[in-house]
């Protein structure tokens, strides 16, 4: 996540990021993770959009999160269609077009791969002033 953070730092305004808040990959309710337990992140899968919310809010204070949040629906819309679950990233470009898809997280999700896509591909944006891929 931090390193997220990082590259979002390094490439804007020329690149926006935003992370997806889909549904919830450990819930206490479902299939919960000791490391969860251990680090008292302990929530039951939402099931209503406020309570979904919620979960979103304390995950962008809790992680110092400063990329712009956005949350799936209660009905996982996003997460069906970009197969996001439990974590994934993806470049959409200016015309909508999926440029980039990351493997599945946790163990795929390789920010060192965005970093090559995005010097290779648009290198010369680099903390530059427009806005060229989503």
């Amino acid at each position: 996540m931090a390193r997220l953070e990082e590259l979002r730092e390094e490439w804007s305004p020329a690149i926006e990021f935003s992370y997806i808040y889909i549904k919830e990959a450990h819930p206490d309710d479902e299939w919960q993770a000791p490391k969860n337990v251990a680090n008292e992140l302990i929530f039951d899968q939402p099931k209503t959009m406020v309570e979904r919310m919620d979960l979103a809010t304390k995950f962008v204070e809790e992680m110092d999160v400063r990329t712009r949040t956005l949350v799936d629906d209660i009905s996982n819309i996003a997460n069906a269609c970009y197969a996001g679950w439990p974590e994934r990233i993806y470049v959409i470009d200016q015309g909508g077009t999926i440029a980039y898809k990351g493997g599945m997280g946790p163990f795929l999700f390789n920010t060192d791969e965005l970093e090559e896509f995005l010097e290779d591909n648009y290198g010369g944006l680099r903390g530059g002033s427009e806005a060229t891929a989503g």
